[in-house]
């Protein structure tokens, strides 16, 4: 059954829903719980009480101090919000929460998703670390869900996914999929309006990670990337020259 599956919590603040959660991660057999600066006491009497019979999962906690030390050894992070981007705003340009589970989840063998804190959620710099945005479509005039209950329907779904994943066909892998966005976000970098940059990289992840390439289209498109870079090269040199490895 794949693939799996890593909770990762930013900066909780809540002992009560923090117990919720590990009971929930015993409940859709989520092995790995990663706390990142958490407000609270993860092993507290209160956390246990809450977890019920979850309460083996408080002690298997990860506890680390950075999102990039959670999201370690995944192929996949994506981070969770409530609030949707405006057009202009492509960083907080989402997909639904059974989308990301039925059609995105099954192509990885790990995935991260992340959850912010109670009060503000996560911060901009945050999301920009992971691959996809996922979002839990609710009433628009009230779409902010209690932090355990976002985690039950995100864990409910993917549960639901992982029951009928199939194998996919010739997927490229992580080291390929962040190739290509590295030589794509170079060539980005030479060429667009520096004030376009962030939009331009985010949409570049979404892009890539949201629907990966097979390992022969990933190839194809870092190669193609590739000579581009190659003449951007030669432009700004004014003269020939051959390719640059990446």
């Amino acid at each position: 059954m794949r693939p799996r599956v890593r909770l990762v919590l930013v900066g909780t603040e809540g002992e009560i829903n923090l117990g919720f959660i590990a009971r929930l991660a015993a409940n859709f057999s989520v092995e790995e719980v990663y706390l990142v600066a958490p407000r609270v006491d993860p092993r507290s009497s209160e956390v246990r009480r809450f977890a019920a019979h979850g309460e083996y999962m408080v002690d298997r906690f990860e506890v680390v101090e950075t999102l990039e030390e959670a999201l370690k050894g995944v192929e996949l992070a994506a981070c969770t919000s409530a609030r949707v981007g405006q057009k202009s705003d492509v960083l907080r340009h989402p997909v639904t929460a059974r989308e990301f589970a039925e059609r995105i989840a099954p192509r990885y063998d790990s995935v991260a998703v992340v959850f912010g804190r109670e009060s503000v959620g996560l911060t901009r710099e945050e999301i920009a670390r992971c691959h996809l945005l996922v979002y839990i479509p609710a009433n628009p005039s009230y779409p902010v869900l209690n932090l355990s209950h976002a985690v039950a329907i995100v864990l409910y779904e993917l549960w639901l996914a992982r029951a009928g994943a199939r194998e996919p066909v010739e997927r490229a892998d992580a080291e390929a999929l962040e190739r290509v966005y590295r030589m794509l976000a170079d060539i980005a970098s030479r060429v667009s309006d520096p004030s376009q940059i962030e939009r331009v990289q985010a949409a570049l992840r979404h892009l890539i990670w949201r629907c990966p390439p097979t390992a022969g289209e990933a190839s194809a498109l870092y190669h193609l990337a590739k000579r581009l870079r190659a003449r951007l090269e030669e432009c700004s040199r004014g003269q020939g020259g051959a390719d640059t490895d990446d």
